[in-house]
């Protein structure tokens, strides 16, 4: 009588149900889960329990055997710390005769290493299924960024979920039972979002070698270096390398949060090197940065060469995370007290990355409840640093355009003193005959140039009787008429003393007497004569002589 033993089960799965339901607030201190059509998403942490196993060794049968054994969750929220061996946990479920039984076990934190999920019903292992990021994203249950199972419990009778949990990363639990249709809803915005802090650090990345390529300056190299190392740890944090960039590789998956950790750190070292000139403010200081970079550098590559296991790699860090706070802090104090507005952005930038890796640091060690802002506390500080760091390198670029335009300047004065009189302004001999040797180079037979030699008369009288104050004022007053007689092409320089030339650019009939007459006009003071040019009688090379 098979169908009359279904109805028992069902009437009992009914009546147990109603009972969950109708215990009200009693129902929290039950064990069992129930599945309720009308809800989308559940939180498992409050319900499930757990049993310690250090040595790793323990399997199904013998857990299933223990089940006394089980203890309820203790410490904080979805966060069991750093624990040697393996940790199994239990979910109890009921699923109601409303219900479809199909939901999603959601487990999101991508960097635990093996997760054993077991399906257990009326007593029986049903399902086992292997998750973690020890194994190839290709052969996972779900090819998702999350750890997650999609589960098909029959309705009416009681379930039971075995999670056998090892890592060598901190035991992160955020399991959640979700129907699909929620699950995939919130992934894609989730997935949205990532992809958008993503393209942010590649238009860091790209901007930045563009900058170091085009100004061959190394500390945009560096920028981009850390850029790069807090983008991948982000992002194989998150799970999305795994999923879209190296999903085939349950190695590289493995090492990319650490690797991508220590890459960053060698360029961030670098980077303080050599954006606050720590060469300048403490030779001693600056050689301890670099080779501390150097020293994270090679530990990445002795990770990758399997030279350091993981542990290893995970201490040096460890060792030299805070380094960089603690060198570019107190260099970006200084500054900002000298009056430098850049160092402000430092200041910021550096608050918010060490708000987020506390944060995160804490986390890890199972100290901090797992909740929406501790677990992106990092990357919200890490994306807060990068565009820090990059208004600091456009000021920096600002400062030293700045600094060069007054160095241009001011080598503009120098040589403007250097080659101008300075009681009239005019070209003193140097200049003149710089401007005269630009000049002759476009003459021709075409275009001749006309030189003329003027000086006052009875000018000593005016310094004897009026005090060379009065004939300094003479010398700028003739100096102010002859540049208003002339045109703006030609040129008036003093020699020295009384003395003026003026080169004129003429044409081939100002050599002739009407020329004359035109150059007496411009120049009253000078007699000026023309020497005839050996090629041609109508054109000539004009000079001036004194009257």
């Amino acid at each position: 009588m098979a169908w009359v033993a279904a109805c028992r089960r069902g009437l009992l799965a009914g009546l147990l149900t109603w009972l969950l339901m109708a215990a009200g607030g009693a129902a929290a201190a039950q064990p069992w889960l129930v599945l309720s059509p009308d809800r989308q998403e559940i939180d498992a942490w409050p319900r499930m329990t757990m049993l310690a196993d250090p040595g790793g060794r323990l399997g199904v049968d013998e857990v299933l055997v223990r089940r006394a054994e089980f203890v309820p969750m203790a410490g904080r929220r979805a966060n069991l710390g750093l624990r040697e061996g393996a940790v199994w946990l239990r979910l109890q479920l009921a699923v109601p005769l409303d219900d479809d039984g199909r939901w999603l076990l959601d487990l999101d934190y991508p960097p635990l290493d093996r997760i054993d999920a077991y399906v257990v019903s009326d007593g029986l292992v049903v399902r086992h299924a292997q998750m973690g990021d020890a194994l190839p994203f290709v052969q996972r249950p779900l090819q998702t960024r999350p750890h997650a199972m999609l589960l098909i419990l029959e309705r009416g009778l009681e379930h039971e979920i075995l999670l056998r949990v090892q890592t060598t990363s901190t035991m992160l639990l955020p399991l959640r039972l979700m129907k699909p249709a929620a699950f995939y809803a919130e992934e894609a915005r989730l997935q949205m979002l990532q992809g958008l802090a993503a393209g942010i650090s590649v238009c860091l990345v790209t901007f930045a070698l563009v900058r170091a390529v085009g100004r061959r300056e190394p500390v945009y190299l560096h920028y981009a270096l850390s850029t790069v190392g807090s983008g991948l740890f982000l992002f194989s944090f998150a799970g999305l390398g795994a999923q879209h960039l190296w999903s085939n590789s349950a190695w590289f998956a493995d090492l990319a949060p650490l690797l991508s950790v220590l890459v960053g750190l060698a360029g961030v070292l670098w980077l303080v090197d050599g954006l606050f000139g720590a060469r300048v403010l403490s030779p001693r200081l600056a050689r301890a940065t670099r080779l501390a970079g150097g020293v994270a550098a090679l530990a990445a590559l002795l990770l990758v060469a399997g030279v350091l296991d993981y542990r290893q790699a995970q201490l040096v860090a460890s060792v030299l995370g805070p380094l960089p706070m603690l060198v570019a802090l107190p260099m970006a104090w200084r500054r900002w007290h000298a009056g430098d507005h850049a160092a402000s952005y430092v200041i910021l930038g550096w608050g918010a990355s060490a708000v987020g890796a506390t944060v995160l640091a804490l986390l890890l060690h199972g100290w901090l409840d797992l909740d929406v802002w501790t677990h992106n506390a990092y990357q919200l500080g890490a994306l807060l640093q990068a565009l820090a760091w990059l208004r600091v390198l456009d000021l920096r670029d600002v400062e030293q355009r700045e600094r060069a335009e007054h160095a241009d300047r001011e080598r503009q004065r120098l040589q403007a003193l250097a080659h101008s009189d300075a009681l009239t302004g005019l070209p003193n001999r140097r200049g003149l005959e710089q401007a005269l040797d630009a000049a002759l180079a476009g003459v021709d037979e075409t275009r001749p140039l006309a030189v003329f030699l003027a000086d006052l008369d009875g000018f000593k009288a005016v310094n004897d009787e009026h005090g060379h104050e009065a004939g300094d004022a003479l010398l700028a007053l003739v100096a102010q008429r002859l540049r208003a007689a002339l045109r703006q092409g030609d040129l008036v320089a003093r020699l020295g003393g009384d003395e003026f030339v003026v080169a004129w650019a003429a044409t081939s009939s100002s050599c002739s007497p009407k020329g004359w007459a035109t150059a007496r006009q411009h120049v009253p003071s000078a007699s000026v004569w023309c020497r005839p040019s050996p090629r041609r009688s109508n054109s000539g090379r004009c000079a001036a002589r004194s009257a």
